[in-house]
């Protein structure tokens, strides 16, 4: 009987513990979407709430999880990329897809600088590069519209999108 009092205890409180780190997650998103123009609630709590590292992270440590997030997603594009020029016959598709992976390349670069001044505190530097990684994302979308060609990056600009809006209302709290 004392055995099963232990565990039952060690549950709720196990319970308990998952119930104040989610809320930590869904505080922190809450706090966002308050001073964030363009922040998507329900994005913030899934892609965080997923992510390894967050039920222990304060406001700092979600917004490097963004960061890092967010080159990851950029790495990937990156490979979807050159998987799609290998395929790819038509020129105009051809020559959208080099500039974006020149896009993605330059966004990689910047993205890792972006986790160190996180890491750094150094919270405008941040915001500066997000900045223009949010701007030349939306450059690669439009790479396509302008050649009147369907963009088969539509999805990974999208999510890099707003995985980068994400990592700047994040590192906007930590001001």
């Amino acid at each position: 009987m004392a055995a099963f009092t232990a565990l039952l205890c060690f549950i709720l409180i196990l319970n308990q513990s998952s119930c104040l780190v989610n809320a930590s997650v869904t505080e922190t998103c809450k706090k966002a979407a308050a001073s964030g123009a363009k922040f998507i609630y329900d994005f913030c709590v899934a892609t965080l709430s997923a992510a390894p590292g967050s039920s222990t992270a304060d406001t700092q440590g979600l917004a490097i999880i963004a960061a890092n997030l967010t080159t990851a997603n950029a790495t990937s594009t990156e490979l979807t990329i050159s998987i799609l020029l290998k395929k790819t016959k038509d020129n105009a598709t051809q020559q959208c897809l080099r500039t974006c992976s020149t896009i993605y390349s330059f966004m990689v670069d910047r993205l890792n600088y972006i986790s160190s001044a996180i890491t750094s505190k150094h919270y405008s530097d941040a915001r500066i590069y997000l900045s223009s990684v949010m701007g030349i994302v939306r450059e690669c979308e439009a790479q396509f519209g302008d050649m009147h060609i369907k963009s088969p990056l539509t999805k990974e600009n999208d999510d890099s999108l707003k995985l980068s809006i994400l990592t700047l209302d994040l590192v906007d709290l930590l001001k």
